[in-house]
């Protein structure tokens, strides 16, 4: 089987959080702010999680993260007690920095790439929207919208090579593949939900895991599903079922799984690796 995986516990997260965002890869990861509009940061060495420093403004449900552990970007989301926020803050191994805001606020969002060229896609402002921002390492600039507005979504890939998977709404399947000028609806998730996470370099490769799918039961969902760049294959579930998890890793081959919720914050880390 060309897409068998195994999920397996990895080292928990020093504090337990929901909504936070996640870059990097399943040896060298970022867990980010939280769902309480938290500023803690805590960093993932393949083992263990350390705490670093902290975010200047606290916040959770991101429009965006992705980089690396040495130089990474957090954007948008919804700080405390719950206002959105088009801030965004530039990591470089040790501190963050406030840079260039966001030009249109929001939270909820997809994100992929690198510090000096990602992606902040779709989200929730609160409405419902499509925009699309580019990042240069300096200025976000507003480029071609995804063919379906929605938030909650997960994503991962390039500027030249993306995909973007779920959300709501309505509930939804829906997969868009970015070629670095337009969005091309391709095949859908096999199973529909909003909140989940992903992992993955490019839009030949991917994987979805976790979200929920009310009202369906469980609403924590466990499912991962594989991408090869035109179509999703169900694999091996998490451990445990949860939302508003944080997604890490370079492939459908390698990822990482972190906190998220199914009723409470948790604490629990999750490790992806190919076993074919």
């Amino acid at each position: 089987n060309p897409y068998a995986g195994v999920w397996s516990s990895g080292g928990p997260l020093n504090s337990a959080c929901e909504a936070g965002g996640g870059l990097g890869i399943q040896t060298a990861a970022l867990y980010i702010g939280g769902g309480t509009g938290t500023a803690d940061v805590e960093s993932y060495n393949g083992t263990s999680f350390t705490e670093v420093n902290n975010l200047n403004e606290g916040r959770g449900y991101p429009a965006g993260s992705f980089g690396t552990t040495t130089a990474g970007i957090a954007a948008g989301g919804i700080d405390s007690p719950s206002t959105r926020t088009a801030n965004t803050e530039s990591w470089d191994g040790t501190n963050w920095t406030e840079v260039n805001n966001l030009n249109t606020t929001r939270s909820q969002g997809a994100g992929f790439g690198t510090s000096t060229a990602g992606y902040a896609v779709a989200g929730g402002t609160p409405s419902v929207v499509a925009n699309v921002e580019s990042w240069n390492g300096s200025s976000w600039s507003e480029t071609t919208d995804i063919n379906t507005a929605r938030f909650q979504l997960a994503g991962n890939g390039t500027t030249t090579s993306g995909l973007v998977y779920g959300g709501n709404p309505p509930l939804t399947t829906k997969t868009e593949s970015w070629n670095g000028s337009a969005w091309t609806e391709v095949s859908d998730l096999n199973q529909a939900r909003q909140v989940l996470a992903g992992a993955g370099t490019s839009n030949s490769n991917g994987l979805a895991f976790g979200g929920n799918a009310p009202p369906a039961s469980p609403v924590y969902r466990a499912e991962t599903e594989s991408w090869d760049g035109s179509s999703w294959t169900e694999v091996a579930d998490l451990g445990t079922g949860r939302t508003e998890l944080a997604g890490a890793g370079p492939s459908n081959t390698v990822a990482l799984a972190m906190g998220g919720q199914n009723g409470s914050a948790t604490t629990a880390t999750e490790e992806w690796a190919f076993a074919g």
